[in-house]
């Protein structure tokens, strides 16, 4: 959406504004030149005091009318006792309903008390943030995550985005927001058309094409994305002379390797030349296909992780597969054997599965209240318990 700016009767204006096409806006201005000293209109207010706009219809476009501020015009201190004054904020497209704000914001900003600023203008510490060397930094200084969270536990006001609005807005009133329009390339296109990169077409890669028209040096094919290609007499077989019709046939899907990509965009032309001799097809194409490895993988991490894994799911499988009568044996985890003994006596014990294996149980030992310790037992050792017997 385009602002409207409000300079004169006489200055030319934009297309659209909130919804509102240029005629009712021309409408606006000449009306506007009648009722407004001068022809111009000087602040927002002026819509609503000069009858120019109804209040509702003010509150939906306020932040789109853009006030442009006039250098030779002067503040007073008191904008009350004049209407015709100039804001700095009407030059934004903060609201009227969020010019507290703002002025609270470059008070802060500015690390000034109300009293200093008490008898200026009440936009005065906005012209004075704006014009400020280092308002950047000041107002990045703001912890408005803090300010955000004070005024919606006050008045459950949601302003977050509102108090980024008019940072962004105290730093460069009515800058373009969008990100530059990027020219799009040739790979851009052709991605958009047929959903090829880079990464499915370069080359060295084998695809499958399909035979679609047989010349006496070429063949014409199909890619599945649709784009055309072309295999070329001495790339259809090891051998030569190769008759084109004799090798393929029309409608045949055959396997190729890309030897180039042709890219015009300036002739609309997208083709892919290819080779499907047997001993060209037979190398493969895993070399290209490989993705190359990320030289801050942790492989010895990675392999810890794995037999962790491969661990943990043998010890579930074994703890449903696996019968053993003790008075002591429980299927409980290292946490579980800790809950049981902390209502046991101390020297109790509790022998339940490792996650080691089958060949390997645990025993929790409860030293003293709150202290444990676990000890892990070798299937050697499993028969020299008294009482013990492994039922698998």
């Amino acid at each position: 959406m385009r602002p409207w700016t409000a300079q004169s009767s006489s200055s030319s204006q934009e297309d659209w504004c909130n919804g509102m096409c240029i005629y009712p806006i021309l409408e606006l201005v000449i009306e506007g030149s009648c009722c407004i000293k001068g022809g111009n209109l000087v602040n927002r207010d002026q819509f609503i005091k000069g009858g120019l706009l109804t209040t509702k219809i003010f509150l939906n476009a306020a932040g789109f009318l853009r006030i442009s501020q006039d250098s030779d015009m002067r503040v007073v201190k008191n904008r009350h006792a004049d209407d015709d004054v100039q804001d700095p904020l009407d030059d934004t497209r903060i609201h009227p309903e969020d010019y507290e704000l703002a002025r609270k914001m470059a008070t802060d900003a500015l690390e000034l008390d109300e009293e200093d600023v008490h008898d200026e203008h009440p936009s005065h510490v906005v012209s004075l943030i704006m014009q400020d060397e280092d308002n950047e930094k000041k107002l990045n200084e703001l912890n408005l995550d803090e300010f955000a969270v004070n005024m919606f536990e006050a008045n459950e006001d949601r302003k977050r985005h509102t108090l980024n609005v008019i940072r962004s807005e105290l730093l460069k009133p009515f800058s373009e927001q969008r990100a530059p329009f990027p020219t799009l390339g040739d790979w851009d296109v052709l991605t958009m058309l047929s959903g090829e990169t880079l990464r499915t077409l370069r080359a060295g890669l084998i695809i499958s094409v399909q035979v679609t028209r047989i010349k006496d040096n070429f063949v014409s094919v199909r890619l599945d994305s649709g784009i055309e290609g072309m295999i070329n007499a001495q790339y259809l077989a090891d051998h030569a002379p190769v008759d084109p019709k004799v090798v393929v046939k029309k409608g045949q899907s055959i396997p190729g390797v890309v030897i180039q990509v042709k890219i015009d965009l300036a002739q609309d032309q997208f083709f892919v030349e290819l080779s499907s001799r047997p001993s060209d097809v037979a190398a493969g194409d895993i070399n290209f296909r490989r993705v190359k490895h990320d030289d801050n993988w942790n492989h010895q991490q990675y392999d810890r992780d794995v037999d962790m894994q491969a661990r943990k799911k043998r010890a579930e499988v074994d703890k449903t597969r696996r019968v053993i009568k003790h008075p002591n044996f429980h299927n409980f985890n290292s946490s579980q054997a800790e809950a049981y003994l902390d209502k046991q006596q101390r020297g109790d014990v509790v022998i339940r599965p490792s996650s080691k294996g089958i060949d390997h149980l645990a025993v929790t030992w409860k030293v003293d209240d709150k202290l444990y310790q676990h000890i892990g037992l070798w299937r050697c050792f499993l028969s020299k318990i008294a009482g013990f017997t492994d039922v698998h």
